[in-house]
């Protein structure tokens, strides 16, 4: 079972600018609790997917800055699978690459709650 959507789904889904936003404020959600917190604008304006990547990349610096466990704990809480995260970890561009996992995993729920609401 794919948790994921793909690149192409993205891309379609990401046509709408309110699916964007829905997105963006489930990522906001997510790492708000850990205290990480997006300004405003990110969970009012729908930006592109490579901005996306920057900002969730950011912060993902910042939760790892925390500590091995919370960063497993927000992990674990977007529902990112460990053998994912594993294939990631050493490689350098680990922050954009994670990034762009959480981005999908997180417009897959939105995606659910839009296909099934």
């Amino acid at each position: 079972m794919n948790i994921f959507l793909s690149k192409s789904n993205v891309e379609s889904e990401f046509n709408s600018s309110e699916f964007v936003i829905k997105t963006q404020k489930q990522i906001a959600k997510d790492f708000s609790l850990y205290g990480i917190m997006f300004d405003k604008q990110f969970e009012n304006t729908a930006f592109h997917y490579n901005q996306i990547i920057d900002f969730v990349a950011e912060k993902l610096i910042k939760v790892m800055q925390l500590g091995e466990s919370q960063l497993l704990q927000l992990l674990y809480q977007i529902d990112i699978p460990q053998n994912h995260f594993l294939e990631l970890l050493n490689k350098t561009d680990f922050p954009i690459l994670l990034s762009d996992l959480i981005i999908r995993r997180e417009a897959y729920k939105v995606h659910l709650r839009y296909r099934f609401s």
